[in-house]
């Protein structure tokens, strides 16, 4: 089997995993518990896409706004469908990401980041120094990513997923 194939075989766990978070933020008001990283405020904003089906039979729907209501996309997965793409809002000690997640190889896209530290006048010309911030902040991101997805798996992967994590999920679903 080639890396492609894997990929694709393995995509229902990104799939899965940005339903969970999506439920996480939900009833915990944007905050969800990350060992190692804190608290972090997570939120599902202006496009939510849901796909059904694979290759040619594949359907997608599309939630999308300024102010989004999620309540067709909770219709949706109800109806079967997996969610395959999300724009969140992430806020970590104060510092703020925007970004698009892909279910299918968890990949990040449109990536918004703080902005770093302010420089003095004379270290405003330092592309290097500047540059390495960045990659700092973008570094912190994807550790937090991480770790949020260790839990997820450990979650996923324990003896209680079906009885605890999915029934909790179901009862969601139907709530709203």
């Amino acid at each position: 089997m080639d890396l492609v194939d894997l990929i694709a075989e393995k995509k229902f766990l990104g799939q899965e995993f940005l339903t969970w978070v999506w439920y996480q933020s939900d009833v915990n008001s944007g905050l969800i518990e990350v060992p190692g990283c804190g608290t972090l405020e997570i939120w599902f904003e202006e496009r939510l896409v849901l796909e059904t089906g694979a290759g040619n039979s594949r359907q997608l729907v599309t939630c999308q706004g300024r102010d989004l209501d999620l309540a067709e996309a909770r219709t949706a997965v109800r109806e079967g469908k997996k969610v395959s793409q999300a724009k969140l809002r992430l806020k970590l000690d104060g510092q703020e990401y925007k970004m698009t997640i892909k279910a299918e190889g968890l990949e990040l896209s449109g990536v918004q980041a703080p902005k770093t530290l302010e420089m003095e006048e004379e270290e405003q010309d330092n592309l290097a120094g500047r540059l390495i911030d960045r990659i700092a902040v973008i570094k912190e991101l994807v550790r937090t990513l991480d770790a949020l997805y260790a839990r997820f798996l450990s979650l996923r992967l324990g003896p209680d997923w079906e009885e605890t994590v999915v029934a909790s999920l179901r009862k969601w679903l139907k709530e709203n």
